[in-house]
């Protein structure tokens, strides 16, 4: 727990607090019997089994949800909320023990789940018109949608805030990435939970007509996770399809992804920004994966024809993501990792700062994993030779800031990129009249690919 920043502790500590005083209120006022401590006992167990298979949502496997708060909406309408609480809290930390979680995270979702049920118990308790039958009337049906968007803001928002603090960055970027793609599914759970509570209330064995929706809806919320994972994985495989054409390139993009990385993290972004641009490195040249070989291969110089072929590559890449969510933000990233800070980049000829700052982060990790690699149109730099390249193109192909970064990360590398073996030899030079990275020479063709 003393990893995370002290707001996040605190944050732990006072919803603990919170939900250990509602469950001992809970316990000290609520009258048990045999039969209701029979029906508490499965209960519990069926939440426990439930909270024991969560899905991960999206990427950064932040956040989880289960079908269990269908069960505990169902307890909550037929119950009240003190039976509602005491299951949430038993059933929830069963499932934490079994999952062998650190402590305080199972400290916290305990709490969070204990809360959220206190929340909507409360919110059914103080709105319903005095028949526990959630669809006996318009006001009952409206408590119902009630419960919904507590469950919602109260649920998702004590997960994100918990999250955007151990993160380290906003919000709403925690809470689109995680919870955006499947919010419809999420709020499908407390209206199949008030549809249980009908079936239960008229006639008990009823509810096992909804075993097979339940297992649907829990499986719904895996699909969109594979779906999610699915697509990153194909287009990075097409992006390593890409390099693996040309052997002298292979892993080109992973080179370039942790250049960027490392930059952008030693520019002080935010998780998401680093994370965005790490992406988009991966994938910026997916726009070649069309281009023939005799043009991705040639030893020479493009001629006119060639070259404005070869730079539609950014374009098509970016056009080739922007219908998918999930890399929607790093599409300019890519469209624009050619743009060079002088203004005589494409495939949009921006300058300065108009070029998106991870666009220009990926402009100096794509030069110079271009320069120190061997490309069959010449020998590679060393990294020294790089590196005098980037300082006499600074502030003219490349933004000052992010060569500044870059030397920085080098410089803690030890002077060395991390995937070197062994420095090229002496003999192997800059191509002549001053550069792979001249402008002029970029203008005619011998731009790196």
């Amino acid at each position: 727990m003393r990893s995370l920043p002290l707001r996040a502790q605190l944050y732990i500590v006072v919803v603990g607090l919170v939900a250990l005083a509602a469950i001992a209120y809970c316990a000290a006022t609520l009258t048990f019997s045999p039969l209701l401590i029979l029906e508490m006992i499965v209960l519990v167990a069926l939440v426990a089994f439930a909270d024991s298979h969560p899905v991960d949502l999206a990427q950064g496997h932040y956040a989880e949800v289960t079908v269990s708060c269908a069960l505990k909406t169902a307890v909550a309408i037929v119950m009240g909320p003190q039976v509602a609480i005491i299951i949430s809290l038993l059933g929830t930390a069963l499932a934490e023990v079994r999952l062998r979680r650190a402590w305080y995270k199972g400290v916290f979702n305990i709490s969070t789940m204990t809360l959220t049920f206190v929340g909507m118990s409360l919110t059914y308790e103080l709105l319903y018109d005095g028949v526990r039958m959630p669809f006996n009337s318009i006001r009952n049906a409206l408590t119902v949608i009630g419960m919904v968007l507590v469950y919602f803001l109260m649920d998702t928002g004590q997960v994100t805030a918990i999250v955007s603090m151990q993160a380290r960055t906003s919000w709403f970027h925690i809470w689109k990435v995680n919870y955006r793609e499947s919010i419809w599914n999420n709020l499908t759970i407390i209206p199949l939970g008030a549809l249980m509570a009908q079936l239960w209330l008229y006639r008990p064995w009823s509810v096992l007509a909804l075993l097979l929706p339940i297992i649907v809806v829990r499986q719904s919320f895996q699909y969109i996770v594979e779906l999610q994972r699915q697509t990153q994985e194909s287009l990075i495989s097409m992006a390593d399809a890409i390099d693996q054409r040309d052997p002298s390139s292979f892993q080109h993009s992973l080179r370039v992804a942790t250049i960027s990385e490392a930059i952008a993290d030693e520019m002080h972004l935010t998780p998401e920004g680093i994370e965005t641009i790490r992406l988009a490195a991966r994938l910026h040249d997916l726009g070649k994966i069309g281009m023939s070989n005799t043009l991705l291969f040639k030893p020479g110089k493009f001629d006119e024809q060639e070259l404005a072929e070869f730079r539609r590559h950014p374009d098509i890449g970016a056009d080739m993501v922007k219908s998918f969510r999930l890399f929607n933000e790093g599409k300019d990233l890519i469209r624009y990792h050619h743009e060079r800070y002088d203004g005589k980049g494409y495939p949009q000829g921006l300058a300065g700062e108009d070029i998106v700052l991870g666009g220009r982060i990926l402009a100096v990790a794509d030069s110079l994993d271009a320069m120190t690699s061997l490309r069959i149109y010449r020998s590679p730099f060393t990294i020294e030779q790089a590196v005098e390249e980037l300082l006499r193109n600074r502030s003219l192909q490349f933004d000052p800031d992010v060569v500044d970064a870059f030397l920085r990360v080098l410089k803690g590398w030890g002077g060395r990129l991390p995937w070197s073996e062994q420095e090229p030899a002496p003999e192997q030079i800059a191509p002549e009249g001053g550069g792979l990275l001249q402008p002029e020479q970029a203008a005619s063709g011998e731009v790196p690919r």
